[in-house]
Parts: C-alpha cells; structure tokens; sequence
C-alpha cells in the first residue's frame, strides 16, 4: 500500500507520455444474474455465470465430461490502440481441478489467444501485453474484435470456482511495434517489451497494421525492435507521428524509409568476422547521459551504419572481447529517434536495462522521469508481498532465529534507508539517482529474504539450460563455476533435438555450431566433473525447429511428419512410425554410449496438441491395431466418435514405447543412468490431450525422476500443482520446474515457489532457465540462504 501511494504522490512530478484512454472491454455492470448469464453462454465443463459483488463468478465442473470449462461473449470493439490487457481475478475454492487459464479474442474468421495464471484465494491482477497474444487462424485485426472467450483447461476431475473482475484494454506511453509481414520475426517485439517494462518503461505492443490505421496518434515514442519491411500507409503514419513531435527508437533492421527518417546511412550488413568482434557497447563520452560506461551484448552480426546527415551522431560503439574498438557504431541518434545496429539482447541485463533507459531518454525525457517514479514504488513490492510492510513481516517469520536471521535484518534495515535516499531523490528530480537508490534497495530487500530462507541438506537443486553452449557470454567452465558456488547440484543441457545434435553424433545431422565451436556434451561435462555438478543431458524430441531444411525435406518425402486433422504437416516426427521411434532412441541411447553423463533427460515427449497426429500413416497403423477400417476418417477418432478412446490410447501407446526404448536401451550401455522427464503439470488430463502418460511411466520404474513444468507466477497456483503431482510420482523423486524465465519471476518469487515446493514434500526443483539474468541475479540470492551449502 506505501508503494502505490508513493507513486501517486510523486505522479505529479513526472511528465507522463499519456497516451489514448483505457478502453472498457467488459465493465461488469449488470444488474442481475439472468442478464449475465444470457451474455456469458457456457460450454463444456462450464456451468451458468453468476454474480458475486459485481462481478462474475463462473463454476468450472470439471468433474463433467470434456477438456476445459470455457463461456463464449459476443461484443464489438476496435482494440487496435490497446497495448494490453488487464483484469483482476481469483479462483474460490479448490485450485487443483485447472491446470491453465486462457483469454481469447475472436476477430472474424480468427482469434489472438493468451495464457495466464490466475490466483488461489487472493485477487490476482493480470496484465496481458498484445505481443504475447498469438493468432490462430485468420483472424481480421485488434481492430474488428467480435466476440470474447475465458476458458480454463481440466487438470482433474475437481470442480471449482472463479470469480473475475472488469477487463479493460490499456494503453502504453512506449509501444513497441511488431511487424507483421510474412516469414517476419515477431519474436523481438515481445522481448522488448519485456526488456523495456523491467526497465520501468510504460511499454506495450502493437501491429505494424495498427500503425498504418493512426494508432500513433497520441503516443510520443516508438520502438521498432526488428521491423525489415514498412507499408506506405504506415510510412506516412510515422511520418505524421514524427511531425508532431513523436520519436522512433529502431534497431537492427533498417529499411530504407526508416534510414532517411533516423538520418542514418545503411553501409552493409556483415557478420563477426571473429569470435566476439562484437562484444561491448561502450557510448561515446557526452553523447548518451545515464549509460553505463559498458554494456555487455554478445552479438554475432550487425547492421553498419554511419550518420547520414549532419543532425546524427554516433552515441555508442562496439567493442571487441579484448576492449579493441574497431570502428564500427553501436547506437546513432538524430533529430527524430535513434537506431541500434543489432537487436537489443538480454544478456547483461542490469548494465541493459539502465542503457535502454539512457537511450529513450534521450528521445524523450520523459520516459525517466516515469522511470524512476515507477522504480521507486515498484521497488517495495518483493515476491508475493504486495508492499514494504508485508515482505518485512514475512522475511523476519522466515528467519525466525536461523543463521540467516541477522542478514535479514540487516537487510531490511539497508533496503529501508536506501527507498528513503531513492524518494528524496525522485522530489529533487534526480531520476538516475532515484532509480539507482531504488534498485539497490530492492537488491537489499531480495538479499534479506535470500538470506532468511534455510538450505535443505540433500535435495536436488537443477538449472534448465535452453542453449547448448551455456549461458551468453560465459564459458561452460565459468557457468559450472557459478553453479556450484551458488549450491546447485546439476544442470540439464539442451544438447539435441528431433533433427540436430550440438555433440559429433553420428545419428542426427551436426549443428554448423558444433563444426566450429566443438562438442558441447565434452565441453559441459568436463566443466561440470570439475565443479562436482550432475549432467542430464535434455533432449527435445519429436520437434524439428532447428532441424537442417535437406533433412526436414527428406523426412517429409519419406511420409515420417506429423499431420494435423486438416492433413496439414509440420515439421515434427510422426510417433507412430517405428524409423521415428528408432531415430529418438538411438539419439538418445547413443548419448548414454558415448559420454560418461548422469543421466539423459526427455522434452516434447508427446504430441504438440490434441489436434496431431492424423497422417495417413497413423490411420494405416491404428487400423492394423484396431483390426478393423475406421469408416469416417478422422471424425470417428475425434471428439465423441466411436473409436476416440481407443485412439487416444494408440496415441499414448506410441509415446510410451519410445520411453520404454530408451530407459531400456541406456540403461543397458550405461548401468546406473538416470532417466527422467521434463511433463506437462496436468496428469492426468495430459494422457488424452497430448499422450504423455508420466506419472505410469514413474510407477513403472521407466523413469527415475519427474520435473512437471509448474511454471506459474502465482505461489498459491505451484503450489496446488505440486500437491497435486506428489501421490502420482510413486515410482521415483518428484523435482517441480519452477518458471523463473517462462512466465518470468524474480529472485523472491523463485524463493517462495522453493519454499512452497519444500512444504509439499519434492524431493527437490528444477529451473527454468539458465541464462544471464538467471546465474548473475537469481541464483546469488538462492545461495545466501535457500541452496547454501
């Protein structure tokens, strides 16, 4: 409660980029239930919307038959100026029955859909940004939005309730503008706007289509993250935008109409001629006020530019890993926006976030001033305590008498002195000093919970670790080092996929990485044997994203992907055709032969969806199983069709074998191997929806631990998840994925999930993931208290 009348009270110190006002998409204003109910239709597992306090209260039977429990709203509205979307939200009652919570906007023949947690008892406020929306089907646009859908999927058989407040359609002072052309990456879009909100900067997403319909009208910054290809229409919108005084803040892709807008002149895109030419990002002296005199960015590529009219300066530059400049321009900035000559990474991300903040501010001034504002009020909010006093009174009942317990105090003491310097210095109009004294108290603060939580001796304590070559910027030495240092047991290394392999596999195609930088199953393991951390080596089967194209292409003649109901294909392995199942297990196997690993570890062991695979192959092969033809194809193995549920068990039949090749065939080169499993939370509504059978395959002995993928940002929600998982892993160790990279949590968020994780009885936790912010700002804080050895 301090933070947020902190932050009304200094609002009048800041000059906020305001844009257009926040639109009511669901107001909640009915005067009795039988008007809600006629708005809100129920399907499946859902019963009649009822009203509690103004608003809807919606019961989830999911002891009924069905998948989820969802209520379908028509409505119209032009959404195209939101940059997210925003509503309170609990659940009353018995949170195990939901496994996860979806938000869908229909829009002609489409919808833009969105994932979010929803809280166990206490109101949960939900801020959904645009860019993290992914359409399915054709939908028309934001702006001709006809009708709405709030659904949550079946984990079991418990009916519950939910109650949710009005949804409204914000608006960001900062949009971040995705393009939305073919083949295009929108990917950067969401990331900015994750990077600029952790820098306190009010941003949100919206199309490149937005644009070009006015929707920069009332705003005063935009930021084009990787945007190669800009329309007419939306060329003139920036144009009118940066006419009245609006700013473009681009990077990396530079177009020609966005080069002659910035007055930057393109001289060439060109590749690191060597391994780390393009390292540090160091701003000229007096040209970016508020930077760090470096900043980490392990790029690989850029695009070269230079001033391309007397207006633009160079505000930073590259520098090599040896600290050598060599002549090229990081950043430019001109009469209207700036360009970054590559994307805008998230390694570094303290030295990161303080250099965006550097650079839209000076753009546009404002965007400090709402930066320390928000820093300062946001700074006291740690964890689930949603204000100062609440973490203080929480970290002092953790600590009790522990040996954490003077730390803590002394932490708070510090975090408490250093909020007063931040406001004091936030009145003056101080906002670098203001965000500095901030940040440092709330590193103060997350240190004093850090040091209050006690160790639990013996658990398993396991980082994820997405990239095969360790964290960016970091050797895997360096990385094992501080692994071990910050008490962590092991780590699971992402050493191959469906189609490609980071080790000299004479299986799967070598990625062109490996050939140049070496085997990296040797490299971790060697830094790992070192620093005295297990390996379990993670394998993402079936899915073959980052397969070579020729091997893709010979698959797919050879009849072996995936097809959906529709009989389109994707680039995943077919798990019924045995050459499939074969691949897998001798990838697989061939890693427990060849390195001395702990164990290795499966991902995407299942289906993508409920809605693959139904190739003319799975029918051939179903049909053999069955003894018979199926008459109506794929009707009769879909929803209610007579053969569903022998078809829902051929599915998890083909799951299963592969799991029984490996645990069978790796345990035979390599005795003492472990097995385990990276699953989907909701056992056992994942049995149907994708075949993953885990918590059998435990029972079986087939695997030697399990890590659901709990990732929530709600302590309550994990919590429930594991409590719900605890009676169904019997045949081995239970390690819970808790999601510090996806949905994001910070240092004290992680700790509460830990502690949550503890008080159901896991033997112990796993991480997602391992990258810059995670090894340099959540674990130091695990290993004051939590992981101390």
């Amino acid at each position: 409660m301090f933070a947020v009348a902190l932050l009304c009270s200094l609002a009048a110190l800041a000059s906020p980029l305001a844009g257009p006002p926040a639109v009511q998409v669901e107001p909640m204003g009915y005067r009795d239930a039988a008007l809600a109910a006629r708005a809100w239709r129920p399907s499946e597992c859902a019963g009649p919307v009822a009203l509690a306090g103004g608003n809807l209260l919606l019961p989830c039977r999911m002891s009924q038959k069905g998948q989820r429990a969802y209520w379908d709203r028509d409505l119209r509205l032009n959404l195209s100026a939101a940059s997210r979307i925003a509503f309170k939200i609990r659940v009353v009652g018995d949170t195990s029955g939901i496994s996860a919570c979806t938000l869908y906007f229909r829009s002609g023949e489409g919808w833009y859909g969105g994932e979010f947690d929803a809280g166990a008892g206490d109101w949960t406020t939900v801020r959904l940004d645009r860019s993290s929306f992914v359409p399915e089907d054709t939908p028309a646009g934001w702006g001709k939005i006809d009708g709405m859908r709030v659904g949550f999927w079946k984990a079991g058989p418990v009916d519950t309730r939910v109650e949710l407040g009005a949804i409204t359609a914000e608006t960001a002072a900062t949009v971040v503008v995705r393009c939305t052309a073919p083949g295009a990456d929108r990917s950067s879009a969401d990331s900015m706007v994750k990077l600029l909100r952790s820098a306190g900067i009010d941003a949100g997403g919206i199309d490149d289509t937005d644009v070009a319909a006015g929707m920069l009208a009332d705003r005063r910054l935009a930021v084009y993250p990787n945007n190669p290809t800009i329309g007419e229409a939306e060329a003139r919108a920036i144009r009118d935008f940066v006419a009245a005084g609006g700013k473009v803040a681009a990077f990396y892709a530079l177009p020609p109409f966005l080069a002659q807008l910035l007055g930057v002149m393109n001289t060439g895109w060109t590749k690191a001629a060597y391994p780390g030419q393009f390292s540090t990002i160091k701003p000229v002296v007096g040209q970016l006020p508020g930077a760090p005199p470096f900043t980490d960015q392990a790029s690989w590529n850029i695009q070269r530019a230079a001033p391309g009219e007397t207006a633009t300066r160079v505000a930073a530059v590259w520098l090599d890993s040896t600290g050598k400049y060599n002549n090229d321009a990081a950043i430019l900035i001109g009469r209207n926006g700036s360009f970054m000559t590559h994307v805008a990474l998230d390694d570094d991300p303290v030295r990161k976030r303080t250099l965006l903040r550097a650079l839209l501010g000076a753009l546009q001034p404002s965007v400090m001033s709402d930066a320390a504002a928000a820093a300062v009020a946001e700074a006291q909010v740690l964890g689930d305590w949603p204000d100062l006093p609440s973490a203080r009174r929480g970290i002092l009942s953790l600590a009790g008498s522990g040996p954490g317990a003077a730390q803590a105090r002394n932490g708070i003491a510090a975090a408490d002195g250093l909020f007063k310097q931040a406001s004091g210095l936030l009145r003056k109009r101080y906002y670098s000093g203001a965000i500095q004294a901030a940040e440092k108290g709330h590193a103060a603060l997350e240190a004093a919970h850090g040091a209050a939580m006690p160790g639990k001796h013996g658990e398993f304590r396991a980082f994820w670790c997405h990239s095969a070559y360790g964290v960016q910027g970091y050797t895997w030495e360096q990385t094992c080092a501080k692994l071990a240092a910050a008490g962590f047991t092991a780590v699971l290394p992402n050493m191959l996929w469906g189609g490609v392999a980071d080790y000299a596999s004479e299986v799967l195609p070598v990625s062109e990485a490996c050939k140049t930088q070496g085997d990296q199953i040797e490299a971790c393991l060697a830094a790992a044997r070192k620093h005295g951390l297990q390996v379990h080596v993670w394998k993402v089967n079936w899915n073959l994203g980052a397969a070579p194209e020729s091997f893709v292409t010979r698959l797919r003649a050879e009849g072996r992907l995936q097809a959906d109901t529709q009989g389109r294909e994707g680039a995943w392995l077919c798990p019924s055709d045995p050459r499939n199942r074969d691949l897998e297990r001798n990838a697989m196997v061939e890693v427990a032969r060849k390195y001395a690993v702990d164990g290795v570890h499966f991902d995407y062991i299942r289906y993508p969806d409920s809605n693959h695979c139904f190739c003319a192959n799975c029918r051939a092969r179903f049909e053999t199983r069955l003894g018979r033809q199926v008459a109506a194809w794929p009707a009769d193995v879909l929803r209610d069709g007579r053969d569903r549920e022998a078809y829902l068990e051929f599915r998890r039949s083909n799951i299963t074998a592969l799991v029984e090749a490996v645990a069978a065939g790796a345990r035979a080169v390599r005795p003492g191997i472990k097995i385990s499993a990276a699953v989907f939370p909701n056992w056992p509504a994942c049995r149907d929806e994708i075949g993953q059978d885990w918590a059998n395959w435990a029972k079986r002995g087939l695997l030697d631990f399990v890590c659901p993928m709990d990732y929530n940002a709600s302590t309550p929600q994990f919590r429930a998840r594991v409590r719900s998982q605890r009676p169904a892993v019997v045949g081995g160790p239970l390690y819970p994925g808790i999601g510090a990279s996806a949905p994001g949590l910070n240092a004290s968020q992680v700790l509460r999930q830990i502690e949550a994780a503890r008080q159901e009885k896991a033997d112990g936790f796993t991480i997602f993931n391992l990258d810059r912010r995670t090894l340099d700002e959540i674990a130091p804080v695990l290993a004051l208290g939590a992981t101390r050895r």
